[in-house]
C-alpha cells in the first residue's frame, strides 16, 4: 500500500512540474510576443496610416474633380487602415456622396444604415440623421448613457456668459468640452489656459473690452465670459458662418479669412479641405458636441447639422455686402 501511495504522490508531483513547465513556456511566449508586437506595432500603424493617406487623398482629388467614380474605387479600397485614422466615419459618409452622385440611391441607402449603426452621434451620421442615427441603429436608449459624457457643469458662470454675450448655453459647454474636457486648470501645449483654452495676449485684449478688473484668466467666471466674447466676435467677423467661426476660435481669424471658400460646394467639403488637421478635427468635435446637446435636450427646434450639405461657402469678402 505504501509503495502505492509513494508512485501515486510522484506522479502527482511529475504532474504539477510539468503544468509548472507549461505554464512557464506559456508565459515566456507569451512575453516574447508582446515584445515582438511592442517592436513592429509603431511600423504596423505608420504603414496603415500611410496607406490610409494614399487612398484617401487619391479619392478626394477625384471628388473634386468631379469624379465620384473613380473617388468610390479609392475609398472602398480602404480597408482596415482606415481605423488609424482620426475619423473612420468619413470614409462612409463620402462613400454615400460618391454613390449618391453615381445614381446608387439604394446601395447609399443601406451604407447609411451601417454608417448609424457603427458610429451613432458622430459628426457624420448627424449629417444624415437629426437623433445621430439613434432611431435607425437602435440605440435610442443609448442617448441616456451619452448624455453622461455631456455634462453641463459652471452652470451659473455659463448662463451669466450666455446673458452677456448672446451665445447660446449649448455653445459654450460645446466649445468647453472640446477645449478642456471641463478642466478648469487646463493649459496646452501652446499655452492656452483655462475652461475655454483662452492665449493669455487674446484674453487680455477680451478683458479690456469688457471691463473686467480681475486678472485672473482661469477664474472660471472670467474665462468662460471671455472664451464666449470671443467666439462671438469671431462670428460677427465671419456673419454668423459657424463654422468659420470655430475655425477661427481654434486656429485665429487670419487663416480662415485666407482659405476663404476653399473652392468647396458645401460646408461639409469646407471642413474637409482645412489645411490644419488639428483645425479641421475641433470643428467636426464641435459641431458635433453641438447636436448631442441638441439631442440630449429633447428639443426639436433647431437648426440640424444637415444644413452644411445644403449651403455654399460665401467668399469672404463678399460676405457682408450679401448679408446687408
Amino acid at each position: 500500500m505504501q509503495d502505492v501511495t509513494s508512485a501515486f504522490k510522484t506522479y502527482l508531483s511529475t504532474l504539477a512540474q510539468i503544468v509548472v513547465s507549461r505554464k512557464r513556456l506559456m508565459f515566456a511566449i507569451f512575453v516574447l510576443f508582446a515584445f515582438v508586437l511592442n517592436l513592429s506595432l509603431p511600423s504596423v500603424v505608420s504603414v496603415c496610416r500611410k496607406d490610409f493617406s494614399i487612398k484617401w487623398n487619391g479619392g478626394w482629388e477625384a471628388w473634386r474633380n468631379d469624379d465620384p467614380e473613380t473617388a468610390l474605387k479609392y475609398w472602398s479600397k480602404i480597408g482596415i487602415s482606415a481605423y488609424f485614422s482620426p475619423r473612420p466615419s468619413k470614409v462612409y459618409y463620402w462613400k454615400i456622396k460618391a454613390l449618391e452622385k453615381l445614381d446608387m440611391q439604394s446601395e447609399a441607402d443601406e451604407l447609411k444604415i451601417v454608417l448609424a449603426r457603427k458610429y451613432p452621434f458622430d459628426f457624420y451620421t448627424f449629417l444624415f440623421f437629426k437623433d445621430g442615427g439613434a432611431e435607425v441603429s437602435n440605440q435610442a436608449c443609448r442617448t441616456k448613457v451619452e448624455s453622461l459624457f455631456y455634462p453641463s457643469p459652471w452652470k451659473k458662470e455659463v448662463f451669466a456668459a450666455a446673458e452677456r454675450t448672446g451665445l447660446s448655453e449649448k455653445m459654450i459647454w460645446s466649445v468647453m468640452r472640446q477645449e478642456s474636457k471641463f478642466r478648469e486648470n487646463a493649459v496646452s501645449r501652446s499655452g492656452a489656459l483655462g475652461l475655454m483654452q483662452l492665449m493669455p495676449t487674446t484674453a487680455k485684449a477680451e478683458m479690456a473690452a469688457l471691463k473686467i478688473k480681475s486678472s485672473n484668466i482661469t477664474l472660471p467666471e472670467n474665462n468662460i465670459l471671455v472664451g464666449a466674447s470671443y467666439f462671438v466676435r469671431t462670428s460677427r467677423e465671419f456673419k454668423g458662418d459657424l463654422p468659420r467661426a470655430i475655425a477661427a476660435y481654434n486656429a485665429g481669424m487670419m487663416p480662415v479669412i485666407r482659405w476663404n471658400t476653399l473652392s468647396a460646394s458645401d460646408w461639409v467639403e469646407w471642413i474637409e479641405s482645412i489645411p490644419y488637421s488639428e483645425t479641421r478635427e475641433f470643428v467636426r468635435a464641435v459641431l458635433e458636441n453641438k447636436e448631442m446637446y441638441n439631442v440630449i435636450s429633447g428639443e426639436d427646434e433647431y437648426v440640424p447639422l444637415s444644413h452644411l450639405v445644403t449651403e455654399r461657402p460665401m467668399p469672404v469678402k463678399k460676405v457682408a455686402f450679401v448679408n446687408k
